[in-house]
């Protein structure tokens, strides 16, 4: 196994994040791999691909396997592992992933006591489900006080050019269905 950096660039994920979300056509998370918007292709969406980006952004590694079932890159639409752009792919890659490439620890997303170490951080990655299915992937770019004494998470993701989140509360995101948080950088 191949040493590698238990910690991302949290800054360049969430200035990714937010220079990027609106754009009609984002730039390359690393300059390298190409950005494919996913919402071109009929009954997809962009927001894991996006993801994928800022991770790069934050000095992620590519992990090319050559199988779609396992690694973590993308090249072009035939050359890809599923962990590049699907919601439940990346959070099965991102906990189980002790080679190469970026990793977390998967935890309930909820919100924290502002006397309490903070469970979560900017650049980690916020999933929501809708209450089918894990849907939507986003990134911690803020917080916000819920109320006197509870923070929460605010969100920067991008669905397509015309639908993304902007610093978004995530509270407001499929009200009342589960949310997960996936830590990043650490080497669980």
């Amino acid at each position: 196994m191949e040493p590698r950096s238990t910690e991302l660039d949290r800054t360049s994920i969430v200035s990714y994040a937010r220079n990027n979300f609106n754009k009609r056509k984002p730039e390359s998370g690393n300059g390298i791999v190409p950005y494919y918007d996913f919402s071109q292709i009929p009954g997809n969406y962009d927001c894991t691909n996006f993801v994928s980006h800022a991770l790069l952004a934050g000095g992620a590694t590519v992990y090319d396997t050559g199988n779609p079932a396992t690694g973590w890159y993308y090249w072009d639409l035939s050359n890809r592992s599923y962990s590049w752009s699907g919601v439940i792919n990346l959070y099965d890659f991102l906990i189980n992933n002790d080679i190469k490439g970026p990793s977390g620890r998967g935890i309930p997303y909820d919100v924290f006591n502002k006397n309490e170490e903070k469970p979560y951080e900017i650049g980690d990655i916020l999933q929501f489900h809708n209450g089918q299915v894990w849907r939507h992937s986003t990134i911690i770019t803020g917080f916000y006080y819920v109320n006197r004494n509870n923070i929460g998470a605010l969100v920067t993701g991008r669905t397509s050019p015309k639908s993304y989140n902007n610093n978004q509360k995530a509270a407001n995101i499929y009200r009342g269905a589960a949310k997960r948080v996936i830590k990043l950088g650490l080497n669980y």
